[in-house]
C-alpha cells in the first residue's frame, strides 16, 4: 500500500500547524485531568496527551513527506513531541521563505526547567530502580526461586552475575519463605557491594479452572526403544514394600509401591503374572531380591499400574499387590464441537468445568471468546446465567485436548469488572510494604484499580511506594494511557511491565509484536520506565542453550529500561548472557561513532592492499 502523498505545496505546513493546534487543544479538553496530576508528572502527562492527539490526527503520508523535504519525520520524537513539532514547523517556514515562526515556549509548568523528555525519563528511572539506573543500561530483573530461601549462595551468584532487581512472586510460597529471600538478598548486597532493588508481585484475582475430581494415579513402565521404535531392552521395575528404600544403583528403574506376600520364595527368573490397568496380560520377571524385601523386576512390554492390581507367581504362591498411589488431578478431554458448562466450584462432573472466579459470569456476553491453558483450547460463549456459562469448543486437537485443574482462563473480548486487588493481596501488603522497593500490580485494567491500591498503601503509611503496572490483558492495553494518567496523580514512582505471555493469548500471537512496540512508545511518551517480560532467554534458563530467536528477542528487549528473567536451573548463566547483551545494546545506541565491522572489512577494487609510500 502506497503512502498518500499530498499535492499542494502548502499542504505540509498547513498540516503541521493543524497538528500543533490539535496538541494544544487536547490540553484544554483534558484540563481537569491535568489539574489532578502530581507536579512531578505534569510535564510527562502533557507529553502523553500530545502523543495521543498526534497519533489520532496525523496524516499517514506525513513522515514520508517530511523526509522528502530533508526534515525530521517526527517518528522518533515521542518523548518530546510538541517541541519537535515546533522545530520542524520553524525549519519548514524557513525553507519556504516565510521566516521563523513564534516558537512555543519550552518552559513547561510542573517540571524542572531545562529537562527534555529523555532527561525526565532518566529521572523517573532513578526514582523507580534506584542506583542501578545510573549505569545507563537496562536493569535485569530475576524471579527468585523458592530455592533462594534455603541457599543464600544462589542470590550472591545472581547478584555477581548482574541481577539488579530481585522479583518475589506472592502467588507462590508464603511470608516465611519471602522473608528468607529478603534476608538472603540483603546479605548478598553486603557481600557483593552491588545494589539490588526488591520487586514483589501481588497475585491478583485467580481466574483458572477449578479443582477437578481426583482420579486414580497411573504408573507407566515402558521399555526403551531404538530408532526404529522397537524395544531395545526390558523395562526395569523396582517393587518397594512400605518402609523400604530403593538402592542408589536402581535410579533408572521405575519405582512401584508394592505389598509383597511370600516374596522370600521368589528367585531370579521367576515370573509374576496378571493384568495391568489396560486389562492386558503382563508378565514380570524377577531379576533379583534385595534387602528389606525390595524386588527388581523387568518386563518386555509396556505396563500400566494402578492401586490394588495383583500379580501372582507362576507355579508358586508369591503375590505382588500394587500399593496405594496418591490420586492425581482430574482432566477433561475436549474436542471441537463439544459443549460444556462453566460452573462455580466444586466440580459437578462430566460436561461441566469448575471456575475459580464465577463473579466474572455477570460480565460475559454471547459470542465472546474463552481461551484455556495459554490459548491451547478455545471456545465461544453460547449461553450465560449467574449459575453457569455454556461454551462450545472451537479450538482443540481433533483427537482431543486434555484440560486439567488450575489452568488459566482468558476472556479476551469481555470487559471484566473484577477488582485487581484481592483480599489475599491486601493481606500480603502487610509484608510487602515493609520489605519491597516496588510493587508489581497484576491484572490492573481500570483507573479505579490504581486508586484502590494507592488508598491501601496510604493507610499503611507507604504512599511513597513505587508501583509497576502489569499490562497483561487486552483491556489493560487499550486503557493504558488512562492508567498512566491515573498513576501520575500520585507522586510515587510508577512503571509499566509488558507481560507478553497473557498479552499474546488475549490479543493473538500475530499481534504481539506491534503491541509491545506500541507499549514501549507510550511509555516513552509518558516518560515512564518500562520492563520487558515473559520468556526472555527461557530456553537458555531451562536447558542451558539459547535459540537464535531468543538472543534477538533479548536484544530487542534491551531497548526497555529493564528486562525480566524467569527462574530456571541455569538462571545464573542466563543472567550473565543477558548482561552482555544489554551492555552491548546500550553501547550501540549511545555511540553511533563506533566503526562498523562490515565497513572496515570492505575493500574497493581500486584500492591497493598496501598503502603507497
Amino acid at each position: 500500500m502506497k503512502d498518500p502523498t499530498p499535492a499542494p505545496a502548502l499542504w505540509l505546513l498547513d498540516t503541521l500547524r493543524a497538528l500543533r493546534a490539535t496538541l494544544e487543544r487536547i490540553e484544554v479538553e483534558e484540563a481537569a485531568c491535568l489539574e489532578g496530576i502530581h507536579p512531578d508528572y505534569r510535564v510527562s502527562a502533557r507529553n502523553l496527551l500530545h502523543f495521543i492527539a498526534f497519533h489520532r490526527h496525523a496524516h499517514p503520508g506525513l513522515p514520508k513527506a517530511l523526509r522528502q523535504r530533508g526534515l525530521c519525520s517526527l517518528t522518533d520524537c515521542d518523548a518530546h513531541l510538541l517541541s519537535s513539532l515546533e522545530a520542524v514547523i520553524t525549519a519548514l517556514e524557513a525553507l519556504d521563505g516565510q521566516g521563523p515562526s513564534a516558537a512555543a515556549s519550552q518552559d513547561q509548568p510542573g517540571g524542572p526547567p531545562g529537562l527534555g523528555g529523555p532527561e525526565v525519563l532518566e529521572r523517573h528511572c532513578d526514582r523507580l530502580f534506584g542506583a542501578l539506573a545510573a549505569t545507563g543500561v537496562a536493569g535485569i530483573m530475576v524471579t527468585l526461586p523458592a530455592e533462594a530461601a534455603e541457599r543464600p549462595a544462589l542470590v550472591v551468584d545472581l547478584l555477581a552475575a548482574g541481577m539488579s532487581i530481585a522479583r518475589i512472586n506472592c502467588a507462590h510460597d508464603d511470608p516465611v519463605v519471602w522473608g528468607r529471600m529478603v534476608d538472603a538478598l540483603r546479605e548478598a548486597r553486603v557481600i557483593t557491594g552491588r545494589p539490588c532493588a526488591i520487586a514483589m508481585d501481588l497475585a491478583g484475582p485467580k481466574l483458572r479452572t477449578g479443582q477437578l475430581a481426583l482420579q486414580p494415579a497411573v504408573i507407566r513402565a515402558r521399555p526403551p526403544r531404538d530408532r526404529m521404535g522397537r524395544p531395545s531392552q526390558p523395562v526395569r521395575i523396582l517393587a518397594v514394600p512400605r518402609g523400604a528404600l530403593a538402592g542408589p544403583q536402581d535410579t533408572q528403574a521405575v519405582l512401584l509401591p508394592a505389598r509383597l506376600s511370600k516374596a522370600k520364595r521368589l528367585k531370579q527368573g521367576n515370573r509374576l503374572q496378571g493384568r495391568d490397568a489396560s486389562g492386558r496380560r503382563r508378565s514380570l520377571q524377577v531379576v533379583r531380591r534385595g534387602p528389606d524385601g525390595v524386588l527388581l523386576l523387568q518386563a518386555e512390554k509396556t505396563c500400566h499400574f494402578t492401586s490394588g492390581l495383583v500379580f501372582r507367581q507362576r507355579h508358586g504362591k508369591a503375590r505382588l499387590r500394587v500399593g496405594p498411589l496418591e490420586p492425581v488431578s482430574g482432566e477433561r478431554l475436549l474436542r471441537p464441537g463439544d459443549v460444556l458448562r462453566l460452573t462455580p466450584e466444586p466440580d459437578q462432573g462430566g460436561g461441566t468445568l469448575p471456575c475459580t472466579l464465577p463473579e466474572v459470569f455477570f460480565d460475559l456476553r454471547l459470542g465472546e471468546r474463552v481461551l484455556f491453558d495459554d490459548g491451547r483450547i478455545g471456545a465461544v460463549i453460547r449461553g450465560v446465567s449467574p449459575q453457569a456459562v455454556v461454551l462450545e469448543v472451537t479450538t482443540a486437537q481433533a483427537r482431543g485436548s486434555r484440560l486439567r485443574s488450575d489452568k488459566g482462563i482468558n476472556f479476551p473480548d469481555s470487559e471484566l469488572r473484577t477488582p485487581a486487588l484481592t483480599a489475599k493481596d491486601i493481606e500480603d501488603l502487610a509484608f510487602v510494604t515493609r520489605h519491597a522497593d516496588m510493587i508489581s500490580y497484576s491484572f490492573v485494567h481500570r483507573e479505579s484499580d490504581i486508586q484502590t491500591l494507592r488508598h491501601c498503601l496510604e493507610e499503611m503509611g507507604r504512599g511513597d511506594l513505587a508501583v509497576v503496572l502489569k499490562i497483561e490483558t487486552r483491556q489493560a492495553f487499550l486503557n493504558l494511557p488512562r492508567l498512566l494518567l491515573a498513576a501520575m496523580a500520585h507522586g510515587a514512582p510508577v512503571g509499566v511491565m509488558i507481560a507478553r505471555g497473557d498479552l499474546a493469548i488475549e490479543c493473538g500471537w500475530e499481534a504481539l509484536a506491534p503491541i509491545q512496540e506500541e507499549i514501549l512508545r507510550i511509555c516513552a511518551a509518558a516518560h515512564v520506565p518500562c520492563i520487558w517480560a515473559t520468556e526472555v532467554l527461557d530456553t537458555l534458563a531451562q536447558h542451558g542453550h539459547p535459540t537464535r530467536a531468543e538472543i534477538t528477542d533479548a536484544a530487542m528487549g534491551a531497548r526497555a529500561d529493564a528486562v525480566m528473567l524467569n527462574k530456571g536451573p541455569n538462571i545464573t548463566a542466563t543472567v550473565k548472557v543477558l548482561e552482555a547483551i544489554v551492555a552491548r545494546s546500550a553501547s550501540d545506541r549511545s555511540d553511533r561513532n563506533v566503526p562498523l565491522l562490515t565497513c572496515l572489512a570492505f575493500r574497493s577494487n581500486c584500492e591497493p592492499d598496501d598503502p603507497l609510500p
